[in-house]
């Protein structure tokens, strides 16, 4: 049997653990140094997955502008329900066409409105599970992988224990409010959450930024 990719998670995050404006953006929240460490975190990544809520609220660009040489990761979307604009970022800037995941119920609408710019890829069943996806990209050869969604994305594949390495860095504001989210969320905690499971293996402070590196302990 084929070994599944590794999965790093890259996610930025505020001094009071929130991870989105109240308006559910990032704009404005990382610095230079931030977007130069997640381009080198990018450029050791053969596949980036994105979630349709980063694409929607961020319209992130996904092209490497700070490491020479360095080879773009090919964007990975995950989309349970409904569609994406053909114009967002993703779709207008990729040097390879991005991979849609999506189900039954949304299949023929993502065929019909982005069969154009993407490759569509059909998961049987009902649940978009992560698993899966892994599985199709370890058969198309990919081995590194790179999580960049949002807290729902993040937590699918924490539950089902994929994750491998985490990126955090840490910015100096501070936003409130109380039900902002979290780098990853759920209902539900994780089973022996409190165990030393994680593994500080970098960090590096950067003006008013605090990079952290950890691995999951075996």
């Amino acid at each position: 049997m084929t070994s599944l990719p590794n999965v790093t998670i890259n996610m930025a995050m505020t001094l009071d653990g929130k991870v989105s404006r109240p308006d559910g953006r990032w704009y404005g929240l990382s610095s230079r140094n931030d977007k130069k460490r997640m381009d080198e975190i990018r450029s050791k990544a053969e596949v980036l997955i994105l979630g349709k809520n980063s694409i929607l609220n961020d319209d992130p660009v996904i092209h490497l502008r700070y490491v020479e040489d360095g080879k773009d990761p090919r964007p990975v979307i995950l989309l349970r329900s409904g569609t994406l604009p053909e114009d967002k970022k993703v779709f207008r800037f990729s040097k390879e066409p991005p991979l849609i995941f999506c189900l039954n119920e949304n299949y023929s609408l993502v065929r019909d409105n982005l069969c154009s710019v993407a490759e569509i890829i059909l998961i049987p069943g009902s649940d978009l599970s992560p698993l899966e996806v892994l599985k199709v990209l370890s058969e198309r050869g990919y081995r590194e992988v790179l999580l960049e969604g949002g807290p729902s994305l993040n937590d699918s594949f924490f539950r089902l224990d994929l994750i491998s390495r985490i990126y955090i860095t840490i910015v100096p504001f501070l936003i409130g409010k109380t039900d902002l989210p979290s780098i990853t969320g759920g209902r539900k905690e994780y089973p022996d959450f409190d165990q030393n499971r994680w593994k500080l293996v970098t960090s590096e402070i950067l003006e008013n930024e605090v990079f952290l590196m950890y691995e999951k302990q075996e």
